[in-house]
């Protein structure tokens, strides 16, 4: 009872574990996420991870971009113990990375509402410009204290009131801004996004440079003095990409983890350096007279809020100010301005959205590559008695990967940057054309390596017909197989799990099958010995027929009245095969019974000059006879026989009858038909035994 109730109670902590997880991926709240790690982290460890392991003393992570198939031979010799050390060290890092996941997802969506509202706040400073433009034709068309000039003044209020919602949007979009700032995940996120937009940035500056080195006279000053700049970022910035991709090889929290990441923290200051070298020679800002960063897109989101800070001040400033015509004016003017800034800060947003997109994407790819390998050590754990349940379940409820097909922006940046990712769409799209051109290889030499092995099969002396159809027919299936095979190693699948299936549904089949099995094997026998080919006159099982076909199942006979007889091959082997037509030629017999007292030699001489007269009969071996009485009866059994060539055997067979019985005839020579016994049976059933003469059988 104990034992159940304990496994009841784990049961259900994965379940509420995986369900947890689940919910903040799909869902994306925040304050769940912070709120609920540590909770979680203790429920994952208790539930899944089993007591006394620890995560820290594995092997196998030491470099996250190990191969699969490397992986699988470092994990075959380690026991059960260890393997559950290593699952626990890769389930870890999956939860990490899926945490990674959420947090950018998250962030996703703060962006989305951020530029709705953003949206939302330009569209209202554009429609209160539009109506502060009406407003002040209308004041300086109307006389003060006219209807016109109230209903202008109403304007200018509209005005106002739609200058506060464009405010309090942007407020709004300030709030959401701060939230993500106060949320450390979050912001590490934005943070590792704002990074990769500045690498973009200093690649773009450098492709400018180069760009303008070209306009510039070889060996200058000029040109000289921006070539070492243009090779000092370029330097830069490929010491920052090696760092970064052994920076991701690294497990997060260890000694060389650190270690790197303060290396690649001082290459993305010299990236920072060399660009700021280019961008800015002299070593002052570009600002204009009034000391303002000309470039008026905000660089952070720490800028960006501040940004839009100062134009929820100066909409509130517009608003106190417009109250006359001349005020108006000025206030659309400003207007123009706050719309313009308000442009830079969404196209800022936007790009940092659409940097955000392809990180998630990214991460979603290192995602499924640690879930990969994973499972790679939980099926080696399951094959050696290990419990994998409460792992798989986690695996299970947290690789999925859920759109937002609303957000066609987001749809279009996760399908490009999947298709540009290492392990994205292009590698995908190549997979998929080495797949389909091994496939559309294996169908184009199956058929050609089929005719080719039948043409040398054919030049062999004694190979039947039955076994070049059936080795020929095996080579184009083999081919197509292995090409199968080969094409799914090219996608990257392993063909061990392949093959073992194969060998364990064979076992199974074979205990289920015994039957069928023996047929097969007794249908390569009768392939191999050959004891008929397809067309031969055999007489199998009682059946007295032609060979239609051999299959690895069946043989096919078509009968003398057309019908087609169906046997198996164990039956077909474990019998009788008397085989008429093995040979070129055939042995034609005629037996007729005469008295005692009958010439012999007239019998003979008829025979042998009949047999001779006739085109088929072989002159090698010559006809011949053979006279028979076994217990001195009353009656002689003479056979009578000549040899024709197969083809021409059942032709000749009815010329002969027909010739013998005329001669038979003319020569006045009497058949007798031989003397039958019968016995009664004295054991008292009342059956008759009836026993033929010696030497008839043979009729």
């Amino acid at each position: 009872m104990n034992i159940l109730g304990n496994f009841f109670v784990a049961r259900v902590r994965v379940f509420v574990t995986t369900g947890l997880i689940a919910l903040v991926a799909v869902t994306g709240v925040p304050v769940l996420a912070q709120e609920a790690e540590s909770e979680e982290q203790s429920i994952l460890v208790e539930s899944t991870i089993a007591e006394g392991i620890d995560p820290s003393t594995a092997t196998t992570v030491d470099n996250l971009d190990i191969p699969v198939d490397q992986l699988e031979l470092l994990v075959k010799p380690l026991t059960v113990e260890e393997l559950q050390v290593e699952a626990a060290a890769w389930l870890i890092l999956l939860r990490d990375k899926v945490q990674e996941i959420v947090a950018a997802e998250i962030a996703i969506k703060r962006e989305n509402l951020a530029i709705d509202e953003k949206q939302e706040a330009s569209k209202a400073v554009e429609d209160a410009k539009t109506q502060l433009l009406e407003a002040e034709q209308a004041l300086e068309n109307a006389s003060s204290g006219t209807p016109e000039y109230e209903q202008a003044t109403e304007q200018v209020e509209k005005a106002k009131e739609t200058l506060r919602e464009a405010e309090q949007a942007i407020v709004s979009v300030v709030e959401t801004i701060e939230e993500s700032q106060e949320d450390e995940t979050i912001q590490e996120v934005i943070q590792a996004a704002e990074e990769d937009e500045e690498i973009k940035a200093a690649e773009q500056v450098l492709e400018d440079a180069q760009a303008e080195r070209n306009t510039l006279s070889a060996g200058s000053d000029a040109y000289v003095a921006l070539t070492e700049k243009i090779d000092t970022l370029a330097d830069a910035l490929l010491q920052l990409e090696t760092q970064a991709e052994q920076l991701k090889t690294e497990v997060p929290g260890s000694d060389s983890y650190q270690e790197l990441s303060q290396k690649n923290d001082e290459a993305r200051a010299a990236v920072n350096q060399a660009v700021e070298a280019i961008t800015n020679p002299e070593g002052a800002a570009d600002t204009d007279a009034s000391g303002a960063d000309n470039d008026a897109s905000p660089n952070s989101l720490e800028e960006e809020g501040e940004a839009l800070e100062d134009v929820a001040a100066d909409l509130e400033a517009i608003d106190d100010q417009t109250s006359s015509a001349d005020a108006a004016d000025q206030s659309v003017e400003q207007l123009e301005q706050v719309s313009e800034q308000l442009d830079a800060i969404a196209e800022s947003q936007t790009d940092l959205k659409a940097q955000l997109l392809e990180n998630v994407t990214r991460l979603q790819l290192d995602q499924g590559a640690i879930a990969e390998r994973l499972n790679v050590v939980l099926d080696a754990l399951e094959k050696k008695g290990g419990d994998v349940a409460a792992y798989q379940t986690y695996v299970d409820a947290v690789t999925g990967v859920e759109l937002d097909l609303t957000d066609t922006q987001g749809l279009g940046i996760r399908l490009v940057s999947w298709l540009k990712a290492p392990d994205g769409g292009v590698q995908v799209g190549i997979g998929l054309l080495k797949f389909g051109g091994i496939l559309i290889a294996a169908m184009i030499i199956s058929p050609r390596l089929g005719r080719i092995v039948d043409r040398l099969l054919s030049r062999v002396d004694n190979v039947s017909t039955l076994f070049r159809e059936f080795v020929v027919m095996t080579t184009k299936r083999g081919v197509l197989v292995v090409g199968a095979l080969l094409a799914l190693a090219s996608l990257g699948v392993s063909l061990g799990p392949i093959l073992a299936l194969v060998g364990g549904a064979s076992f199974v089949l074979a205990f289920a099958l015994q039957s069928n099995l023996g047929n097969f094997a007794s249908g390569l026998l009768l392939l191999v010995t050959k004891p008929f080919d397809v067309g031969d006159e055999v007489k199998v099982a009682g059946y007295w027929a032609y060979v239609e076909s051999i299959s690895l199942a069946n043989t096919k006979l078509k009968a003398f009245d057309g019908s087609m007889i169906s046997l198996p091959n164990n039956t077909v082997w474990g019998g009788d095969i008397i085989n008429f037509t093995h040979a070129d030629i055939r042995k034609q017999m005629f037996y007729i019974y005469v008295n005692f007292n009958q010439d012999m030699d007239i019998i003979y001489k008829m025979w042998v000059e009949l047999a001779k007269s006739h085109p088929s009969v072989l002159d090698d071996p010559a006809p011949g006879w053979f006279p028979w009485n076994g217990h001195y009866e009353s009656y002689i059994c003479i056979g009578l026989s000549a040899w024709t060539e197969t083809d021409t055997y059942w032709g000749a067979y009815v010329d002969l009858l027909k010739m013998l019985q005329n001669r038979l005839d003319e020569l006045g020579i009497e058949l007798t038909a031989p003397v039958q016994t019968v016995k009664l049976d004295q054991s008292g059933n009342g059956t008759l035994q009836r026993q033929l003469p010696s030497g008839s059988e043979s009729a």
